[in-house]
């Protein structure tokens, strides 16, 4: 598949891997922004870390077994915060259990001895919009991740802003109502525990036991009044969390990613309407083009620009 991008013909190939709660995704990548074969499996975190490690260690092997690439680094993208210097995990949730503390660069490193590089998965795929994406063309913007959680990263002057820790554009465990909801992270009233798919689906499952956010948007599309209330709701902390963004950084656009953008048509204008009450600033939203597909592509991307370091 060729996603098309910029770039020379001067380094070999690279893997780049999107590590998620759910499934793994892997892929070999050339400078041109070619994907040249790409594999996945399920992420079996009933193994722990151990588990997890060696699944990533299987699908790199199986690239680069398959094809016979010369295969010059692999890129990861891990949900949790992430120590990119170090390469290891600062904190995860149980989404990923056993996964805090663990060092994938260095693990990794000498298991396949080729250079491992790793990021935050939300950064990764801001790298992927910026090289093959959405906004090619743009030097600073804020893109948000909208799935299990809410991830986020910063891009500015081309560059994804990064912090010792890792934790630089943890969006998600923003707090949104002091006083609200529990959250996985140990806080309460965090902004993934109202903006994101999980929250939705919880939305959804308080009206009905039977609906989940699948039904609630087969609702919404025929203006069913539960599910309206729900979405004004929804789009009313969606737009509360992205006004304050733009309030601390002014991005040109906010590139908006993950499974909840697939019904975006359906709630995009009670959004828009609730941004329009909340500011009198311009604020521009971009669906990501890339998909599924962003945060392996933003990965391979990482381990091209370390490689050039």
């Amino acid at each position: 598949m060729a996603y098309g991008g910029r770039g020379s013909a001067s380094m070999g190939e690279v893997i780049g891997i999107d590590l998620g709660g759910t499934k793994i995704k892997a892929g070999i990548m050339d400078e041109q922004g070619n994907l040249l074969r790409k594999l996945d499996m399920r992420t079996p975190i009933e193994l722990g870390r151990a588990g997890i490690l060696a699944a990533l260690e299987q699908l790199i092997q199986s690239l680069r077994n398959e094809t016979g690439a010369r295969i010059e680094a692999v890129g990861i993208g891990s949900a949790g915060q992430i120590d990119r210097c170090r390469g290891t995990v600062t904190f995860a949730t149980e989404l990923l259990p056993g996964w805090t503390g663990t060092n994938i660069k260095e693990l990794l490193q000498q298991a396949c001895g080729i250079p491992v590089f790793v990021e935050n998965d939300a950064k990764t795929a801001a790298l992927g919009e910026r090289w093959l994406g959405a906004v090619r063309d743009l030097a600073h913007y804020m893109f948000l991740t909208l799935g299990t959680g809410i991830g986020g990263a910063m891009i500015h002057e081309g560059k994804l802003l990064t912090t010792p820790s890792g934790g630089a554009g943890n969006v998600g465990h923003m707090v949104l109502h002091a006083q609200g909801f529990s959250c996985n992270c140990g806080g309460r009233g965090c902004f993934e525990q109202y903006a994101s798919g999980t929250a939705l689906d919880a939305s959804a499952n308080r009206i009905d036991p039977r609906w989940d956010s699948r039904v609630l948007m087969e609702k919404l599309s025929v203006k069913d009044e539960r599910a309206e209330h729900v979405i004004l709701r929804f789009a009313d902390d969606l737009s509360a969390g992205l006004v304050s963004l733009h309030n601390i950084y002014e991005p040109q656009v906010f590139v908006l990613g993950g499974g909840v953008m697939d019904s975006y048509p359906l709630w995009k204008p009670y959004l828009e309407s609730s941004i329009r009450k909340r500011t009198r600033h311009p604020i521009i939203i971009v669906p990501a083009s890339l998909g599924n597909d962003a945060g392996m592509i933003g990965a391979a991307r990482l381990a091209f620009d370390e490689m050039a370091l």
